[in-house]
């Protein structure tokens, strides 16, 4: 009963808590199990029957003559308000969750390339060098050229992303009053697909502790100046790559309910998404200037052997500039955005 439970949370909660709201509410509730249990039982699926039941009471206003509460929301409406967002249907709330359903393969093959664009090049380098040899030009050549490529294609994807989903950049903001139905509906979507969500996160996560292995190892194997260290780093950065798309492209569903109902997610942190334009513009040039530095670094003085050290640095500075997105955005955000937030 998550899904009604959230229901009636909403729509009890511009009112006091009083003992006969609370009366009410109890009322209502078994109303409601009782209706979705005769729809179950005439064949309809749950999700189905708790839809019906939902858009069959409507709002509290419309229930409170049968709860004989007319009095007790009287004088509740009677207090000011404030002004409040406009209020988001389920047609666009839906409209939304398909959106970032259609779109999430975008997020999750421009991280995975980001990732990836250092690896044609140390692959190259790798087959084409030795430890007494400098590796060969065309390989340097077609390397760099890769990251570019891969930089670029990255960046594309993201941009198509949220071209995609400019229509609904009130609803990422959370300029909107949340209402009951559509409170259910994302608790809904939550719910369908969280088995498929925790899933991804423990492949992700399975992946990401045991990526340092590869390298590790063949560095431990060949030695410190052997190249093979270079197939152990493309590893690595193959299985970061993997469990970044797999938690990516899995995580619409809870991306999405999350923005529905106003609620803080991972997006939140991430620094391309910071309402500060600072922190957007180091995000939307962080890793293409990282790679540079790597190739500056490593033609520059030819450790090869040491230079993929910056990628972790990279991801941990990385790392610092969400915790700067988290702290400028509690500065930046006006009171009713706070609120907003809180109420969540």
């Amino acid at each position: 009963m998550n899904v009604i439970d959230s229901y009636l949370d909403t729509l009890f909660a511009p009112y006091p808590e009083t003992p006969r709201l609370r009366e009410a509410r109890s009322e209502l509730r078994a109303m409601m199990e009782d209706k979705l249990q005769g729809l179950i039982e005439d064949g309809l699926s749950e999700s189905q029957a708790v839809g019906q039941v939902i858009a069959e009471f409507g709002t509290l206003e419309e229930a409170a003559p049968v709860l004989g509460i007319d009095a007790e929301l009287g004088r509740a409406s009677a207090a000011p308000a404030a002004p409040l967002d406009p209020e988001l249907d389920v047609f666009r709330a839906r409209e939304y969750v398909d959106a970032v359903h259609r779109s999430q393969w975008l997020s999750a093959t421009g991280l995975a390339l980001f990732v990836l664009c250092a690896a044609p090049l140390l692959l190259l380098i790798a087959v084409t060098g030795s430890p007494q040899g400098d590796p060969a030009g065309w390989a340097i050549a077609a390397g760099i050229s890769a990251v570019l490529v891969m930089v670029a294609l990255g960046t594309v994807l993201m941009i198509v992303r949220d071209a995609r989903l400019k229509d609904y950049e009130d609803l990422d903001r959370g300029a909107f009053t949340l209402t009951a139905p559509v409170r259910a509906f994302a608790q809904q979507v939550r719910d369908e697909h969280r088995r498929t969500t925790i899933v991804a996160g423990a492949i992700a996560i399975m992946l990401w502790i045991l990526c340092a292995l590869p390298t590790i190892l063949l560095a431990l194997l060949g030695g410190p100046n052997s190249l093979a260290v270079l197939y152990g780093v493309c590893t690595t950065l193959v299985m970061v790559a993997i469990g970044l798309a797999v938690m990516t492209g899995a995580g619409w569903a809870d991306s999405a309910s999350s923005t529905l109902l106003q609620e803080r997610d991972d997006e939140d942190e991430d620094p391309e998404y910071s309402t500060n334009p600072a922190v957007r513009a180091i995000a939307a040039v962080y890793w293409p200037v990282m790679a540079a530095i790597y190739l500056a670094w490593s033609f520059l003085t030819g450790d090869w052997h040491l230079s993929w050290v910056l990628w972790p640095v990279a991801g941990v500075l990385y790392a610092g500039l969400s915790g700067l997105s988290v702290a400028l955005r509690g500065e930046d955000e006006d009171p009713s955005t706070r609120a907003r937030r809180r109420r969540a």
